[in-house]
């Protein structure tokens, strides 16, 4: 009997990669990544010489709170615009980004700003009463139309779009940022174990003694956390006993454009959790804790293993809630209300008084800080996020810390308080739980700690999925954001203002659409692609681990992100930051001569260019970071690179998203 042939196995799944067909040495790789460069380039600049026929649009455009209808416009490049704009309820402005048209509307009225150069050559400016307003479109790319009439709470916020067909810049940057995933793809199969490697740490106290010698005085903390704390409550009085309105008083201006964005974009980049150094709120707890300003309460005899003795019962935090859920859970609460909270005053200062509260309640149940480590909504993503800063305190020989056996650090010495957020020095190889007091410096009795300078994403080993949780939350809050604050649907805007618009069920789809999406879509596709992205390597470690380690990508990816979402905000409403400055309450006065500095973007068409340079640099140091986050627990080259292919098609899909939601 003939023997029967099987048919052929087929290819297990990780043997089977687009990366095999890469087979190619280093001269081979560098010109196909310079020319996918040439033709990522080239096709979207080549559309611009595709023939147009242009043609006349006439709209009917109406503005009402918060939003203008057509939302959208859509023409090609050479095209006449007409509108015949209307206000359906207050008075609204319209001044379109990099285009010299700007009106206002009034029901039953416009009237067209003109500007002219008098005899001494100063641009001088006027109003016309107009039915129509006419312009050509002779500017390719994405333009955003703002209200500059304050309308209301939310007037920040009201946006249109003009497109300008080919949308060129648009087309330039997904082509680009396709490119870049592919040749860092390209890159990593030819990593020979040395890639992205090459700064080192630079302990700065050993280059700048006098940093140390600042760091070591008692009185440094509180030096600075004064004046903070005066501002912090002037802010306060601010938002209880000024305008109602936000873009007018002092405290929204400078806490959700300014602080928020110098947060986002220098703070926690450089400097990691150096804000809850010098953060207000925690400030009065650790005082009344601790019954001191600046002073050490030194015990010789530790009582529950520290050397000295705090006011209140002294608990210890539970176990089962020793992570960052809570932190996850509050911090979706709050964004719930997100749009209120940054738009309404008394919301702001409501706040900060429930933050005061907790936390003094807090310190006088358990022991050191764990609001700030356990509760504080801005502090989990504050700790995530600092796992990619380029600073980092970390002890300087680690043998010393071995063979020291009171660790002063942790328990506290006769020069500084205990470690308040509960870290050891001697092990401490992340920033996620550092506050930066610099407390374990004043206490180390060997000089033993140091204020390193390290390469960006030098933390990439996250240990739960509390942690990846935050990462995603972060990202979809950076989603959700763009789309509502700086998206042209009213009806979103509606849908999140419900203290004013009162429409509950809108309201309750949008927080429910916020709450799956965090925590559950994009957690549950990531972790499909992580999964699937080690049984394509082949690898051979615990799931969970391969997932933690990937879920590094979405670290910087979001932290650049929020840096293009931050942007503009502060790009396009400087101008507030002056008007408070002399009118802080909103009340009318003009202190320093700027409370009635117009409104100006400063380049705004500049913006959305600018946003998608950042987000190829967030998705370049994602990529790269992650590979070395896997690196460490995967040996093989081939393996490595295989097993990025799935989490970079995530990451440059999310790029993707916020490309189009700025530029598209």
């Amino acid at each position: 009997m003939a023997a029967v042939s099987r048919p052929a196995r087929r290819p297990a799944l990780h043997r089977f990669c687009i990366i095999d067909l890469i087979k190619m040495n280093r001269k081979k790789a560098w010109f196909i990544i310079i020319l996918t460069l040439v033709v990522a380039v080239g096709i979207p600049l080549s559309l611009q010489l595709l023939p147009a026929k242009t043609r006349t649009h006439t709209f009917s455009f109406e503005a009402k709170k918060y939003g203008y209808s057509p939302s959208r416009i859509f023409v090609n490049k050479g095209d006449k615009i007409v509108l015949q704009p209307t206000s359906l309820d207050a008075t609204h402005g319209f001044l379109l980004d990099g285009y010299p048209v700007e009106f206002i509307m009034r029901k039953g009225a416009t009237f067209l700003k003109y500007t002219w150069e008098d005899e001494d050559g100063k641009l001088q400016a006027d109003w016309d009463r107009v039915k129509e307003v006419e312009f050509v479109a002779d500017k390719a790319g994405k333009f955003t139309f703002r209200c500059t009439q304050t309308c209301g709470n939310l007037h920040p916020f009201m946006t249109g779009e003009l497109i300008v067909r080919p949308n060129t810049p648009y087309y330039l940057f997904i082509s680009l940022s396709i490119w870049l995933t592919f040749s860092l793809l390209v890159y990593f199969r030819l990593d020979d174990g040395s890639a992205f490697s090459g700064f080192q740490r630079i302990n700065l106290m050993e280059k700048w003694p006098w940093l140390e010698k600042i760091l070591k005085l008692r009185s440094f903390q509180f030096l600075i956390i004064l004046p903070n704390f005066a501002v912090f409550y002037l802010f306060i009085l601010s938002s209880l006993w000024g305008s109602p309105v936000g873009n007018r008083i002092i405290a929204i201006i400078f806490v959700w454009i300014l602080w928020w964005f110098v947060l986002k974009a220098i703070i926690v980049p450089l400097g990691g959790r150096i804000w809850c150094m010098v953060c207000p709120l925690p400030a009065p707890a650790e005082w009344l804790s601790r019954k001191s300003f600046t002073g050490v309460r030194y015990i010789r005899k530790p009582f529950k293993t520290l050397h000295h003795r705090f006011t209140g019962l002294q608990k210890d935090w539970p176990r089962l809630m020793d992570n960052i859920w809570l932190q996850n859970i509050l911090f979706l609460a709050l964004i719930s209300f997100g749009i209120i909270l940054i738009t309404r005053p008394i919301a702001t200062a409501l706040l900060f008084l429930i933050i005061l509260v907790m936390s003094l309640l807090l310190a006088l149940i358990y022991r050191r800080r764990v609001f700030c480590q356990y509760l504080c909504p801005v502090g989990g993503f504050l700790g995530t996020y600092s796992m990619a800063s380029m600073t980092e305190l970390r002890a300087v020989d680690h043998d010393i810390c071995k063979k020291h056996k009171e660790k002063s650090c942790y328990a506290g010495g006769p020069g500084g308080w205990a470690c308040p957020w509960k870290q050891y020095i001697g092990t401490m190889k992340r920033n996620n739980y550092c506050g930066l007091c610099t407390e374990c410096i004043k206490s180390c009795p060997k000089d033993n700690i140091g204020v390193f300078i390290r390469p960006f994403g030098a933390d990439r080993k996250l240990k739960g999925y509390d942690e990846m949780y935050n990462a995603i939350i972060m990202l979809v809050v950076a989603i959700v954001f763009s789309i509502t604050m700086s998206g042209p649907w009213g009806f979103i805007k509606d849908a999140a203002n419900v203290t004013e618009s009162r429409q509950i069920v809108p309201f309750l789809i949008y927080v429910a659409s916020i709450w799956i999406l965090a925590l559950a879509v994009f957690p549950g596709i990531f972790a499909f692609a992580a999964r699937m992205a080690g049984r394509l390597a082949g690898i051979q470690k615990n799931k969970k681990t391969v997932v933690l380690r990937l879920a590094y990508i979405l670290i910087p990816i979001g932290i650049f992100a929020w840096i293009a979402f931050s942007l503009p905000m502060l790009m396009v409403n400087y101008g507030y930051i002056l008007n408070v400055l002399s009118d802080p309450l909103g009340l009318g006065w003009n202190i320093l001569g700027t409370a009635t500095f117009p409104f100006q973007p400063y380049y705004p068409q500049s913006i959305p260019i600018i946003q998608g340079i950042i987000l190829l640099c967030g998705l370049y140091f994602g990529l790269s970071r992650g590979y070395l986050s896997l690196k460490e627990i995967v040996a093989v080259s081939d393996a490595r690179a295989k097993a990025m292919i799935i989490p970079s098609v995530f990451a440059l899909l999310v790029i993707n998203i916020f490309l189009k939601l700025y530029m598209g």
